[in-house]
């Protein structure tokens, strides 16, 4: 796998776990960092008091096209369908012909529900050069994978370098799991730790490509964490952390459902207030994959 390759799905899965934790406001203001990197004509729209944003988030003067958000934190069909058929007609009463082409830009991890899908074909019929293709997560990515690799770090992080993996020690392991063990509660009951096949875990797992990409280079640096935690002299710390681990995941699994975006949160977890730290990320990185691939705590 080449840098390129691996920076693409470490921003893929970032992208994810950026879009589950942005809604309402907050994923307009995502969308616009995006398209400022995207479309230089793109500009945010400010709503003036009883004015309003002329129901409309965004605009491109080069082609004259109106984006309008939505990502409520609950969607519902008819509620969604309403908000489109209104949001659309709005903009073409305000905007008239400086409006060429109008875009619904949502986001919601489970999909658009049929009230929804059936609101925007109707609009296509109607106008069918006015209507653009909508964007979801998918295209959001379609975007932001085609922006230069500083762009996406600037959106989503720096990416890992691969050659800090061989570099990871044990140090950087013990910082990680005494901090993880410093909230985690010693477990004295019996903890199933069968070796299971990593493949069969990642597929039985629904964890993509791009979750993989980072699996692989990891598993030398699980290795290391299993001699780490083989060679403590409490064998129930293991145990604590494998069930702190479990914890956070069905916490992660309570809010979302996407495998990608829990595997991401939960390196995220153990890496603390240590994010910035390159070899850091690799040893947050094996520690996940060492329990993913000995537990089947990331069963559900």
């Amino acid at each position: 796998m080449t840098k390129e390759e691996f920076a693409r799905n470490y921003h893929a899965m970032r992208l994810e776990v950026e879009l589950c934790r942005h809604v309402g406001k907050a994923f307009q203001d995502f969308f616009e960092r995006i398209m400022q990197k995207t479309e230089p004509s793109f500009m945010m729209i400010k709503p003036m008091g009883r004015v309003g944003d002329w129901k409309a988030d965004g605009y491109s003067m080069h082609t004259a096209t109106i984006y309008q958000c939505y990502a409520p934190e609950e969607l519902t069909g008819p509620e969604t369908a309403k908000k489109i058929k209104e949001d659309f007609n709005g903009a073409r009463a305000k905007w008239k012909d400086k409006m060429k082409r109008w875009v619904f830009v949502w986001n919601f991890y489970r999909g658009l529900p049929p009230q929804a899908v059936a609101e925007l074909a109707e609009l296509k019929k109607a106008y069918p050069t006015l209507v653009g293709d909508h964007i979801g997560p998918a295209g959001l990515w379609d975007i932001v994978q085609k922006l230069s690799l500083a762009d996406r770090e600037a959106l989503l992080g720096v990416v890992p370098d691969l050659n800090d993996v061989p570099t990871t020690t044990a140090a950087e392991i013990q910082v990680l799991m005494t901090h993880l063990g410093s909230h985690s509660t010693v477990f004295s009951g019996p903890v199933d730790l069968d070796l299971t096949a990593i493949v069969e875990k990642l597929q039985r797992n629904r964890l993509s490509a791009a979750v993989s990409a980072i699996i692989k280079p990891a598993i030398p640096v699980a290795r290391l964490v299993g001699k780490f935690v083989t060679s403590m002299p409490e064998p129930a710390f293991s145990e604590a952390i494998a069930m702190d681990l479990a914890r956070r995941y069905n916490e992660l699994a309570a809010s979302a459902d996407e495998p990608d975006v829990i595997f991401g949160n939960l390196i995220e977890y153990v890496l603390g207030d240590h994010r910035p730290e390159p070899r850091l990320f690799w040893a947050a990185a094996g520690i996940v994959t060492h329990y993913f691939e000995l537990c089947d705590l990331f069963e559900r």
